[in-house]
């Protein structure tokens, strides 16, 4: 069988798919596939195939569209070319139902019931096929069920309560089609958790290195965590209190949300954690051998890493290019921008974090108030003769040249130097080693003619691989994690602390702790004691903790509104680095915290993020209210 990943890429032949807009677009009796599809083991492999094609795109940093949005639009990034990307709409609150943009229409919507439809269509008839065994027509009707299931999940973080069809086929020509609404966020949930309880039964443990991205036992187990701990956090579980959703009905007078707040949800959501850390199938790259620069860049660059429960099998360009320096020659964009409260928020090489309330709105995104801790070490005055180790880890091409360095940079942990890249320091691309990468006015990374330069100052380094060299178009591959090891680890943590951090005080520091001591800090309870029974403190690190880890994974844009903070987390200011110097002498005036552009061509949109209490959710398509009358739409749309 070929490698699922290469034949995702390949336009499904001898099967007519429709470009239908619309969840509702095609009748059971459309011409779904040529003729005696399922005759055939290979084309109904295909139509397989074609299932997982619509798995959201969360790599492509660019915003363009699809899943890109969820990274840009976050607080960890910014990007100079927001005028043609659909994260500037978001962020700026300009985006309405009437929006045809893809990175909202095509992508989180629409996308996702072509998927659920597909799936569908595909357990019907997979049966059929004479050509399959009955082993493997259990195995590949488990992983459309998984599909199916995921999809939803997807349509559910984005939207709230979707249209719920089961295990119907979208019908345009039923008589009822005017009684269709959205189902309640309890339906569709406890339906969609049970489904990937029951693909897990027929699951395999795992693949060969041939079918990497297939689903497994495991990712049914992961992707089922995931649901169900956003089923607990605030913005489905009750919204603080807050009433905002409490009114909202469908047209059956069903209440869509969960109005009151359920405590036994956490204790689910770890339930569903910890049964996957009992398959005992996935664990971090932890080598005691090697440093934790090396371990983590291992965890990302192997294609088969242990810690990846579900990836997206794909080519590296679609991350990298947005995130390799302009000035390295060759296609590079470089746009892809850390904030300064990504930067922000990675712990000292001590394990404690640098700055105490940037949580509170006095932060201002870092342009604000900024309290240092004293104990942490860190400074924002003077400078160290340094070398940044995440390049200096790679022995075929080492960088040991120490350069004049800002000493806000020197004395982080380990994650930060494998994550963030800044203003003079030296860039390795295969062989081609290029020093002093600047992003200043008129430097060779920085703001020219073109949008290609960081914004802030600050580039991405996550999934970046030294030894690629991109310089003559080589971008390498990637196994995209739509969830790791790390997540379920922080996941479970989390979910015990709101339900009792006193009585499974141990499970959750035992789980925290895993993450941490691989990333080479120290265990959150020696540098933080005062933590210990203190469920405030406790979620507060907790979350910094995944700011942390998962950065630019695409999961920051749902946390912060799962949580309901990103009120305070994504809104106003973008800061950086002070891009208009002419130079970036170290001391000067390009290192001064500065509230920077988002820009595009002439225009383009000014820094100040815009979030109000609808965008916790995207509305529901204008087309679909248009075809389903009296739909019911989310709040303030």
């Amino acid at each position: 069988m070929k490698k699922i990943y290469i034949i995702v890429s390949i336009l499904i032949c001898g099967i007519a798919f429709s470009g239908c807009d619309s969840f509702l677009d095609r009748q059971p009796d459309d011409q779904l596939t040529s003729k005696n599809v399922f005759d055939k083991k290979e084309s109904t492999w295909k139509y397989l195939v074609n299932v997982y094609s619509f798995i959201l795109d969360y790599a492509d940093h660019s915003g363009y569209g699809s899943a890109s949005i969820s990274i840009p639009a976050s607080d960890e990034a910014s990007g100079a070319y927001t005028g043609s990307r659909a994260f500037a709409l978001w962020t700026h609150n300009q985006l309405t139902p009437m929006t045809t943009h893809g990175g909202y229409r095509s992508g989180p919507y629409k996308n996702q019931y072509k998927g659920i439809r597909e799936a569908t269509f595909f357990m019907q008839k997979v049966y059929d096929c004479p050509e399959l065994t009955d082993e493997e027509k259990k195995i590949w009707s488990a992983e459309a069920r998984f599909l199916r299931a995921y999809y939803y999940t997807e349509l559910l973080k984005w939207t709230g309560p979707v249209v719920f069809l089961g295990d119907k086929l979208a019908d345009l020509s039923d008589p009822n089609l005017d009684n269709v609404d959205r189902a309640s966020w309890k339906t569709i949930v406890d339906w969609v958790q049970n489904e990937f309880l029951q693909a897990s039964e027929d699951l395999p443990d795992s693949w060969g290195s041939a079918d990497l991205g297939r689903a497994t036992k495991g990712a049914a187990l992961a992707i089922r965590a995931r649901l169900l701990l956003y089923n607990a956090r605030p913005l489905f579980n009750g919204q603080n209190g807050t009433g905002m959703y409490d009114d909202i009905v469908n047209k059956s007078g069903e209440k869509l949300f969960n109005t009151e707040y359920d405590r036994e949800r956490w204790k689910v959501a770890a339930d569903a954690a910890k049964a996957v850390m009992d398959l005992n199938l996935y664990h971090l790259v932890d080598d005691k051998d090697k440093t934790p620069l090396e371990n983590i860049h291992e965890a990302f660059m192997s294609l088969n890493s242990p810690e990846n429960i579900f990836t997206k099998q794909q080519g590296g360009s679609s991350n990298r290019l947005g995130s390799t320096p302009a000035g390295i020659g060759g296609t590079s964009y470089g746009g892809i921008s850390l904030t300064q409260k990504m930067v922000d928020a990675f712990a000292m090489e001590n394990g404690r974090y640098p700055i105490t309330n940037m949580d509170t709105p006095e932060y201002k995104n870092g342009c604000g108030e900024i309290v240092i801790d004293p104990e942490s070490g860190y400074s924002e005055t003077g400078s160290t003769d340094f070398v940044n180790p995440f390049f200096e880890a790679f022995p075929q091409k080492p960088v040991t040249d120490k350069i004049k360095t800002m000493n806000m940079y020197v004395g982080r942990e380990p994650r930060f130097y494998a994550n963030v890249f800044w203003s003079g320091q030296t860039w390795v691309a295969g062989s081609v080693v290029k020093k002093n990468i600047q992003f200043y006015q008129k430097g060779g990374s920085g703001p020219m003619t073109s949008n290609n330069y960081p914004p802030t100052g600050y580039l991405n380094l996550k999934f970046i691989d030294p030894t690629v060299a991109t310089t003559s178009g080589a971008w390498g591959n990637l196994s995209w994690p739509m969830i790791r090891y790390a997540d379920i680890l922080l996941m479970y943590a989390e979910a015990l602390i709101e339900y009792d951090c006193v009585t499974y005080e141990k499970e959750i520091l035992d789980a925290w702790n895993k993450v941490r001591s691989r990333a080479g800090v120290d265990n959150i309870e020696e540098v933080y004691p005062e933590i210990k029974g203190n469920v405030e403190l406790m979620r507060k690190y907790i979350r910094r903790e995944r700011m942390v880890e998962l950065c630019f994974e695409g999961h920051r844009y749902f946390d912060t509104r799962t949580w309901m903070t990103a009120l305070i987390e994504d809104n106003g200011e973008v800061v950086g680095c002070n891009i208009k110097a002419l130079n970036h002498n170290i001391g000067g005036d390009y290192w001064k915290r500065t509230s920077v552009f988002e820009t595009y061509g002439e225009g383009g949109f000014m820094t100040r993020r815009s979030f109000t209490e609808k965008n916790y959710l995207f509305p529901v398509n204008q087309e679909e209210l248009d075809r389903v009358p009296g739909m019911t739409q989310n709040l303030g749309w």
